[in-house]
């Protein structure tokens, strides 16, 4: 969000960027609207990845069948636990970093940012394939999790060269790549069942499409951006400084997530747990949507913090106004097409997830508040913070879940979760908006309860499934506009018309 079409003043003592450098776009006028345009084609080809992903997925289950496919799961899990391991925060602290420091910093940065990830991808690798062979895994699993370990360090590296990508605003390509690595493993995928590969092989399968989508963002870094790994060990120490705290708020804030689906496994039913399990499924890819579109504004956020408070205050006010707006939307979205949904993922036995699906809808909405507040305390180096909610939400997910799930079944179960969101999005917002730093303008939140109100009022219509969702939706955002709720900034980013004077 840039604000105002007006110059940006700097604060004392901070860097201007020269003329050529690519990253004088996060100070200008039409940051916003990249911004803003960025997060509307990252979600698209999220939508898009996430439908290529199922026909991956489905071509796997049906030729691995049910006992290899959940030897499969189960190394991918193990190496999706390393991954998570790997970046540690470490990505989102390099991407402000990034946007703050001078060109020959900022190079000295990535180049180490590349040494700590790698070397941490390969122990991580190393220790994932320890633990295969000591909790027993057969030796094609024991083989696939360093073949597929070989793929993470693969991925971690492409993953890295995205932040100066990313940073720089250049969103049409970051979409590209990230769509690019899913399409690319299903061409992998294809061309195993139709070599009728062995299970090995699938396990290899990310090798060769993180070597595509490697290539294929090296030309966009190259100039801009260091392309091997360094190993400066004051500057290692300097970034492993900056991470701490934040990496046990990322740490905690994943746990979190999952924590509802482990207690109901501990204290529930087998039953109980399968209808979670599948309302769980869905939540999850419906939660990736506002990591994205937030995410996007996250260099603007990091650079106004350090040189422009009041370019802060006003991204911070935006960001929150369409959280809310988007938020809303899904989230009563997901209460309208929960029994779509679930029949189509799940299938018909699963309609008692029915309800659990449409109560995590509720939490979406607290979802998108609480990754906004995030993203705006990293940025504010607010990193206790973060710890503290995501402690807090942690300890909520538990202690509701092991209370309401024998008294409520899954429902009880998917009311923790949405307590958990909503605890944590009050904290983030109290530390946020309790500080002189920033604050919040209510003036749109009336018009948004406006438009939600008569779109909640269709349940009680005699309208049910896609029709449903299709009508709610036109109702939601048709009301939205006639009570000019939507921020202008928005409908000029959407129409490529230049930022208007707000102030």
């Amino acid at each position: 969000m840039s604000g105002p079409d007006r110059p940006v003043d700097k604060l004392d003592g901070l860097p201007e960027f020269p003329p050529d450098d690519p990253l004088n776009v996060l100070d200008s006028p039409s940051a916003g609207g990249r911004v803003i345009r960025g997060g509307a084609l990252r979600i698209g080809t999220y939508v898009a990845g996430v439908t290529v992903g199922i026909v991956s997925a489905a071509l796997m289950t049906r030729y691995l069948g049910v006992e290899d496919f959940g030897k499969y799961v189960i190394v991918t899990s193990l190496i999706a636990i390393v991954a998570g391991l790997t970046d540690a925060g470490v990505s989102n602290i390099a991407a402000r970093e990034f946007a703050t420091r001078e060109r020959g910093e900022r190079d000295r940065l990535l180049a180490n940012v590349i040494g700590i990830r790698l070397c941490v991808a390969v122990v991580g690798v190393a220790a994932a394939a320890v633990f295969a062979v000591v909790a027993g895994y057969e030796q094609v699993m024991v083989g696939g999790t360093l073949l597929a370990g070989v793929g993470l360090v693969i991925a971690t590296v492409q993953q890295t060269y995205s932040i100066p990508i990313g940073v720089a605003l250049r969103f049409g390509w970051l979409s590209t790549i990230d769509f690019l690595r899913q399409v690319a493993f299903v061409g992998v995928v294809v061309i195993l069942v139709l070599a009728d590969a062995g299970l090995l092989a699938f396990f290899a399968a990310t090798i060769p499409a993180g070597l595509v989508v490697l290539f294929a963002a090296m030309p966009l870094v190259r100039g801009n951006a260091p392309l091997l790994p360094r190993v400066d060990w004051s500057e290692w120490l300097r970034i492993l400084r900056l991470v701490g705290v934040y990496a046990a708020a990322a740490a905690v804030g994943t746990i979190y997530v999952s924590a509802v689906i482990v207690t109901t496994s501990i204290v529930g039913t087998a039953e109980e747990s399968g209808y979670l399990g599948a309302a769980f499924r869905i939540f999850t890819i419906l939660a990736g949507i506002p990591l994205l579109l937030i995410s996007t504004a996250f260099p603007v956020l990091a650079r106004a913090a350090v040189t422009d408070r009041e370019r802060l205050q006003y991204a911070i006010q935006r960001l929150v106004d369409i959280a809310l707006i988007v938020g809303v939307w899904m989230g009563l979205s997901t209460v309208m097409g929960a029994s779509v949904a679930i029949r189509l993922v799940a299938g018909a036995e699963f309609e008692p997830a029915i309800p659990v699906l449409q109560i995590q809808g509720l939490a979406l909405i607290a979802g998108f508040l609480a990754v906004t507040g995030a993203f705006a305390l990293v940025s504010l180096h607010r990193h206790v913070a973060l710890l503290v909610g995501n402690l807090a939400g942690l300890a909520v997910s538990i202690v509701a879940t092991a209370i309401l799930v024998p008294a409520m079944g899954a429902e009880g179960g998917a009311v923790a979760t949405l307590a958990a969101e909503s605890l944590i999005a009050v904290i983030y917002g109290a530390v946020l908006f309790g500080s002189r730093v920033v604050r919040y303008d209510f003036g749109l939140v009336p018009r948004i309860a406006g438009a939600t109100i008569l779109s909640a009022a269709l349940l009680f219509a005699p309208l049910e499934g896609i029709l449903l969702v299709v009508v709610g939706t036109v109702v939601y955002w048709g009301a939205l506009f006639a009570l000019r709720g939507v921020p202008p900034e928005v409908i000029d980013a959407m129409l490529w018309r230049p930022p208007r004077t707000t102030r």
